[in-house]
C-alpha cells in the first residue's frame, strides 16, 4: 500500500488529499491493481504547519506548477498500477515504476495572515466626479470658506496660489453667496470675476464691481449707466428710478440711462445730457433740434407759459411755439411773445415782483404794504395794479366775486368734481359762496393754459415762513393736494386788453 498525497484549497482552508494503491503479484505476468480512495480533510493554518513539520512543504509563489506536478505524479501512478511489471524491451512500454512519495508543499508566507495595503492619502487638489475637491491630509473643510489655495491647473498642480470659494472642500463657480453678498467665479479658472457684466448659471446678467461683489442701484458700465434693483439686482430697463445719492434718473428699453426729450407716463420730459437730470422750467431744444418748454413738474408744456420775462404759446398737439398768431384770444408775435394782454400780465407781475418778500399774514396789512399778505388782499392790489377800478375794501374770497365782474371778468367755469381748463389771466376763486372765508377759500391767477398750467398766489404752503409766502406751482397738484375744492373761473371778456 502507498499513498501519495495532494494539497488543495477550499475556500480559506487548506486540504489534503490521500491516494492509496495496492499492487498484487502473480507470477511473471501478474497484473497489479489498484484502488483510488481520495479523502478530502479541510485544515487551517496550524494544520498546514503540523504537516510542514512532518516534511510537507510547498511554495505559494508558484502554486500552480505545483498542483500540476502534484496532478501529473498522481496520474502517472495510477497509469503504472495497471501496467504489467514485465514488457518487452523493443516495446515502448513503460517497465516497472519506483513509486515516489509525492508530498504537499506549503508556502511559508502562507502562515502569516497577509496585510491590506492601506489606499493612498488624498492631500492638495484631487478631481473627482463633483469636481476639484481640496484635500488636507485626507480630510476636506467643512460648509463654505473663502480660502488661499494652491492654483488650480488642468491637472490639479500649479505654480503660486489663489483665493477659491470651495463647499465641502469642492470648488465653486457661477455666482455664489458669500459674505452677505454675491460673487461671479470663473467657471474655467475658478477666480473671483471683478468689474464684469457677467450671465449666471441660470441665465440672468448681474454686474460685479472692482471688489467682486454684485452692485446695485446706479452703476457705470461700457460707457454709459445703468440702474439694478437692489432686491433682484436685475437690470431695470424703461423706468424712472432713484439713485443711492437720491436723484431721479429715466432708464431706456435696453436699460441705458437716457437724455434730452424722452417719453415718459404719457407725456414728455427733458433730461439734461451732461449731468442726466430731469430739467425743470426751462426751455431746451430737443435731439431733432425743435425746441420744448417744460414746466416746474418737468412735464412738456402747452398753452401760454411764460418764460424769460413773457408769455409765449406751444401748440398742444405738436407742442412747438407759436408765432404770428392768435392764441386763446391773445397774439403772439414773431418772436413768439405775447404782444398783447397786458392787464393779465400786469396782474401776475404783481405777484412776480414780490416773490421772496411776502409773508402770509391774515391779520396785517393783508396787501403787502408792511411786507405781509393773504390770498385776497394780494389779488385785490394786484388788480387795482394792472388797471382794476379802485376798490371799496380789500376785499375777501367772498366779496372778490364781484369786484371781479365789475372790471372785465365773466364767470367761465364753476364746480367741483371736474378740473378746470384754465387760460392764462384766469382769476380762481376756491370755496363755495357763504362758505369760503379765512381758510376756507383760496383765489389764484393763472400764469399759464392748456395741460396743467401754472398758477401764482399768496399762500401758506410753507407754513408761514417768512418771505415765502407767494408761490407758483403746478394748479393740478395744488387743486388734487387741496382735496378739490369748489371752484370759479373768472376770464377776461377781452383776453386782449391793454
Amino acid at each position: 500500500m502507498k499513498k501519495h498525497f495532494k494539497l488543495y484549497k477550499s475556500g480559506k482552508n487548506w486540504c489534503v488529499m490521500a491516494i492509496a494503491t495496492l499492487g498484487i503479484t502473480l507470477g511473471l505476468t501478474g497484473i497489479a491493481n489498484a484502488d483510488t480512495n481520495t479523502i478530502s480533510t479541510p485544515i487551517e493554518t496550524t494544520q498546514a504547519q503540523t504537516d510542514a513539520s512532518e516534511k510537507v512543504s510547498a511554495q505559494l509563489g508558484d502554486t500552480s506548477t505545483n498542483a500540476q506536478t502534484v496532478t501529473k505524479n498522481a496520474s502517472s501512478a495510477q497509469a503504472d498500477s495497471n501496467t504489467s511489471l514485465v514488457t518487452n524491451s523493443n516495446d515502448n512500454k513503460v517497465g516497472v515504476d519506483t513509486f515516489k512519495t509525492v508530498t504537499p508543499i506549503v508556502d511559508e508566507k502562507a502562515s502569516t495572515p497577509v496585510q491590506p495595503q492601506s489606499e493612498t492619502v488624498k492631500d492638495g487638489w484631487v478631481k473627482e466626479e463633483k469636481g476639484w475637491t481640496y484635500y488636507t491630509n485626507g480630510t476636506t473643510n467643512t460648509g463654505r470658506a473663502y480660502s488661499y489655495l494652491p492654483t488650480i491647473t488642468a491637472n490639479g498642480k500649479g505654480t503660486g496660489s489663489n483665493w477659491y470659494l470651495t463647499d465641502n472642500g469642492v470648488v465653486q463657480s457661477g455666482v455664489q453667496q458669500w459674505a452677505d453678498t454675491y460673487y461671479d467665479f470663473d467657471p474655467t479658472t475658478y477666480l473671483r470675476v471683478d468689474n464684469n457684466y457677467v450671465q449666471s448659471q441660470w441665465g440672468d446678467w448681474y454686474l460685479f464691481g472692482n471688489d467682486g461683489r454684485i452692485l446695485s442701484k446706479v452703476q457705470q458700465w461700457a460707457g454709459t449707466y445703468y440702474y439694478f434693483d437692489p432686491v433682484t439686482y436685475l437690470r431695470v430697463d424703461n423706468n424712472y428710478r432713484q439713485s443711492q445719492w437720491g436723484d431721479w434718473y429715466l432708464f431706456g428699453n435696453d436699460g441705458r440711462i437716457l437724455t434730452k426729450v424722452q417719453q415718459w407716463a404719457g407725456t414728455y420730459y427733458y433730461f439734461d445730457p451732461v449731468t442726466y437730470l430731469r430739467v425743470d422750467n426751462d426751455y431746451r431744444q430737443s435731439q431733432w433740434g425743435d425746441w420744448y418748454m417744460f414746466g416746474p413738474d418737468g412735464r412738456i408744456q402747452t398753452g401760454a407759459r411764460r418764460w424769460a420775462g413773457s408769455v409765449y404759446y406751444f401748440d398742444p398737439v405738436t407742442y412747438l411755439r407759436v408765432d404770428n398768431g392768435w392764441r386763446e384770444g391773445l397774439y403772439f408775435g414773431a418772436d413768439g411773445r405775447l404782444v398783447n394782454g397786458g392787464f393779465s400780465t400786469r396782474v401776475i407781475n404783481w405777484f412776480l415782483q414780490r416773490e421772496g418778500k411776502i409773508t402770509y399774514s391774515m391779520y396785517g396789512s393783508r396787501t403787502g404794504a408792511d411786507g405781509t399778505a393773504d390770498c385776497s388782499g394780494s389779488m385785490t392790489m394786484a388788480l387795482r395794479t394792472a388797471g382794476a377800478s379802485a376798490p371799496q375794501i380789500v376785499y375777501s374770497t367772498e366779496t372778490l366775486h364781484s369786484y371781479l365782474l365789475n372790471n372785465g371778468y365773466y364767470l367761465a367755469y364753476e364746480g367741483r368734481g371736474q378740473e378746470a381748463t384754465l387760460q392764462y389771466g384766469d382769476v380762481i376763486i376756491w370755496g363755495k359762496k357763504a362758505a369760503s372765508l379765512g381758510g376756507n377759500g383760496h383765489t389764484m391767477v393763472a400764469t399759464g393754459s392748456g395741460n396743467n398750467p401754472t398758477v401764482i398766489s399768496t399762500c401758506y404752503l410753507t407754513e408761514g415762513q417768512r418771505g415765502t409766502a407767494i408761490q407758483e406751482v403746478n394748479y393740478d397738484w395744488y387743486w388734487n393736494d387741496d382735496n378739490r375744492p369748489y371752484q370759479y373761473v373768472y376770464r377776461l371778456r377781452d383776453q386782449a386788453r391793454a
